[in-house]
């Protein structure tokens, strides 16, 4: 599909071309038909005026026809010739009746002037004939029209060079209306990235007075974003006052659950059953709180990164290892000593509940790899689980959505915003992350960090 500049570039193109060629053929056809219809006329007036000379000439017993043939005044490429009492005479013997159309012959010998297109030796020409019954002949003369025909075909060459040129120039002139077409769409397309990339408070340029129609549209789109970002600021903080509010009774549940742990002895075998189910969901609930106050903050952009360069591969190594689970860590050769700048609780978190969602999903993580590429540092962690599908790809890294997985949760603890909220973290850091499934088996998360230094 063709996007806007060459669809424009194009319709110029194709409708300077139609202009330039219909302009081309037509004065090629009035030129050609004036030229023509201009010689021929003088070649019949010309021949008109040597037949009386000749009549005038060959009055007088004495003449030489030959003679007289020779000095007519001809023009360049013109041969006369004379057809009298049987024999044909021309100023030279190289010239032969064969010149003269045979149709044309006849129509003279009738009696009447006639004049008709022939070619001879290849090369376009015209013949006159006029009869002179004073003196019992038929007086011809023969043009040649190699001349104007080379002038046709210069004309022909310089039109079409100027259709070939004019074509280009309106190219040229859809590129130029293009670019200026597409400025503003590219400005409005800029701003419009920024915006989803988080940055809300980007606006467009407003200028009524340049231009009244993209003036509105900027002031349209402007007030749009304007209200947009207030919705955001509101639900953000709707989620951080919500958030804050629940620490409270939170903090009295999880002290009340405590005071019950001991008491646990007393309690029959149901009440421990309950109350170690009680003790899962707060401290699911707990991490929820944290997890939605964390996010609020981000989303009111209130969050500050506390940057420090590390070597990412001992890093990785140092987290895998705390964990306890013998996990194999691969540090590609291009990738030991690269120093990312980062925020190490943030990027310790994010680790963390990527290797949480395969413990609770996959069974556990089996590899995690430490490569680098031209795009930067790659942090990949792989497990041998059921995979992700492929429309579940594309929604696992959204608050709250945990999947079909989740039917599979078990005892798990996961409330569907780790993934969430280790996204958020990775683009603070001007990274990203992917999740894709491996050929063997399971699925491999990607974390791409930009690198500083060796």
């Amino acid at each position: 599909m063709l996007g806007l500049r060459r669809r424009a570039i194009l319709a110029f193109g194709a409708g300077a071309t139609l202009v330039s060629m219909t302009l081309a053929f037509a004065t090629y056809a009035v030129a050609h038909h004036y030229l023509l219809s201009r010689r021929q006329t003088s070649s019949v007036i010309r021949t008109m005026a040597n037949a009386r000379f000749v009549q005038q000439e060959l009055a007088s017993p004495n003449s030489i026809i030959p003679d007289v043939l020779s000095s007519l005044a001809t023009a360049q490429g013109t041969q006369s010739l004379l057809y009298r009492h049987g024999r044909w005479f021309s100023p030279s013997v190289s010239i032969g009746h064969s010149y003269v159309p045979s149709s044309l012959i006849e129509a003279v010998a009738a009696g009447n002037p006639a004049e008709q297109r022939t070619v001879i030796d290849g090369a376009p020409a015209i013949a006159v004939g006029v009869p002179i019954p004073s003196i019992g002949a038929d007086f011809f003369q023969v043009r040649g029209l190699g001349d104007l025909q080379q002038t046709f075909g210069t004309l022909g060459a310089v039109l079409f060079g100027t259709a070939i040129a004019t074509t280009v120039g309106g190219c040229l002139l859809g590129w130029w209306a293009g670019r200026r077409l597409m400025r503003p769409i590219t400005t409005v397309a800029t701003v419009a990235t920024a915006i989803a990339g988080g940055a809300i408070d980007r606006r467009l340029p407003v200028d009524l007075d340049r231009d009244p129609d993209l003036g509105s549209l900027s002031i349209a789109f402007n007030d749009m974003v304007a209200k947009l970002e207030l919705r955001i600021e509101r639900d953000a903080r709707f989620a951080s006052d919500v958030s804050h509010e629940l620490r409270s009774p939170l903090t009295a549940v999880n002290t009340s659950v405590d005071l019950l742990e001991h008491f646990r002895s007393s309690l029959p075998p149901r009440g421990e059953r309950a109350l170690d189910l009680l003790r899962l969901e707060v401290s699911r609930f707990s991490t929820m709180v944290q997890d939605l106050l964390e996010i609020a903050r981000m989303d009111a952009r209130a969050a500050t990164l506390d940057l420090e360069g590390i070597s990412i591969d001992e890093f990785v190594g140092r987290i895998v290892a705390r964990r306890g689970t013998h996990v194999p860590v691969r540090i590609s050769a291009t990738a030991a000593g690269s120093v990312v700048q980062v925020d190490k609780k943030r990027l310790q978190r994010v680790l963390e509940n990527i290797l949480d969602n395969a413990d609770a999903y996959a069974g556990g993580a089996v590899l995690v790899t430490v490569d680098r590429d031209s795009s930067g540092t790659c942090v990949g962690v792989e497990d041998d689980g059921p995979g992700i599908s492929p429309h579940e790809r594309e929604r696992i890294f959204e608050r709250f959505f945990r999947g079909a997985a989740a039917g599979r949760r078990g005892t798990t603890s996961g409330t569907g915003l780790g993934l969430s909220l280790a996204a958020e973290h990775v683009r603070a850091h001007g990274g990203s992350i992917t999740a894709e499934n491996r050929l063997e088996g399971g699925a491999r998360f990607t974390i791409t960090l930009p690198v500083i230094g060796e």
